[in-house]
């Protein structure tokens, strides 16, 4: 089977994905269970019905740090749920919010829905670094960079830029389109179809790389894609994120983080044919997959929340009725009505 993204996406295609499109029934409570299509993931394996809100939070990534962020200690969620080990460890004790290590949902997810690889992959994809609301990076765009890229062995070829939301919005994919890659996108995080476009992009692919960690590299791994690291580290700036210092960010939050950073390093600045054994183990650990809970241990931590909340349910009969009236085409009609009245 032919690589179905060689060519890229256009311009137009790109800027249309990254829009805000279909993000659930229920009202988000906290973005962090919701993103990237977690809501979604969360719903079909546990059996919780799209038009309730989930009352927990969540890593929004799959992290190599292992503190909580300073907004997920400020939440009033009794529940944190998180696949590092390395977290889970560190506030088992903590009751406010009490974390709890489960394995991440896209992957049960993409078991249910049996996605796998194609037959006969090809090309590289890269995940260029990427923009974050007031955060900058400073060395991850040189001509070297490229250049490396355009001179990788013909078994890597072609390669296929994959670029976040973030950088479409700023408009960078059209600077970017001077290096003569195809560019592709999985779209706009906020969307319920982001896991679907991100397995349907990485599948084609006999192998991935980035400059650092990220998320897809344990993403990509899970699902047999070869991965490894190209390029110097580039520098994080803050500009105003409030998150993080105001300046260079530095590398590593902590001995713990620098050590799982240094591992990451180790496994994968070199480039395999297979994912090795040692890649494998290292990501399943860092995606929760080997977690003592199951999904119905997790179905039953949200519906104990959803019933520990039966004060919040009156807020959520507005969505539902919207969505009931919208499915009925009645919506508009009486929002009219509501108007004139």
């Amino acid at each position: 089977m032919a690589n179905d993204f060689a060519g890229g996406m256009t311009d137009e295609q790109l800027e249309k994905a990254c829009k805000v499109d279909a993000t659930g029934i229920a009202t988000w409570r906290n973005w962090t269970t919701e993103v990237y299509s977690f809501g979604k993931c969360f719903r079909y394996l546990s059996k919780y019905p799209r038009i309730f809100p989930l009352y927990c939070q969540a890593d929004h990534g799959v992290g190599l740090e292992s503190l909580l962020q300073v907004h997920e200690l400020n939440e009033s969620e009794r529940i944190h749920f998180t696949w590092n080990p390395v977290k889970a460890e560190r506030f088992k004790d903590s009751t406010h919010p009490q974390v709890v290590r489960i394995p991440h949902p896209w992957i049960g997810y993409r078991k249910g829905l049996n996605i796998k690889r194609k037959d006969q992959p090809s090309g590289t994809i890269v995940f260029f670094t990427h923009l974050a609301p007031g955060l900058v990076w400073e060395g991850h765009d040189s001509d070297e960079y490229f250049s490396s890229l355009r001179n990788l062995p013909e078994k890597f070829q072609p390669v296929v830029l994959c670029l976040h939301m973030h950088d479409i919005n700023a408009g960078h994919h059209k600077e970017l389109r001077r290096h003569g890659f195809p560019l592709v996108t999985a779209g706009n995080s906020s969307s319920t179809m982001f896991v679907d476009r991100f397995y349907n992009l990485i599948k084609n692919y006999s192998y991935a790389t980035s400059q650092d960690w990220g998320s897809q590299v344990a993403y990509c791994v899970e699902l047999g894609v070869p991965y490894f690291f190209m390029g110097s580290i580039p520098k994080l700036i803050n500009l105003s994120h409030p998150g993080q210092v105001i300046g260079e960010v530095p590398r590593y939050q902590d001995e713990k983080h620098e050590h799982l950073v240094l591992q990451a390093e180790r496994l994968f600045r070199s480039p395999v044919d297979q994912v090795t054994l040692e890649q494998a183990t290292f990501v399943r650990s860092m995606l929760g997959l080997d977690s003592k809970l199951n999904q119905a241990d997790i179905s039953k931590i949200l519906w104990g929340e959803f019933y520990a909340h039966w004060r919040n349910w009156p807020q959520m009969l507005k969505p539902i009725a919207s969505h009931l009236l919208r499915k009925m085409g009645l919506l508009e009609m009486v929002r009219k009505v509501l108007k004139k009245s």
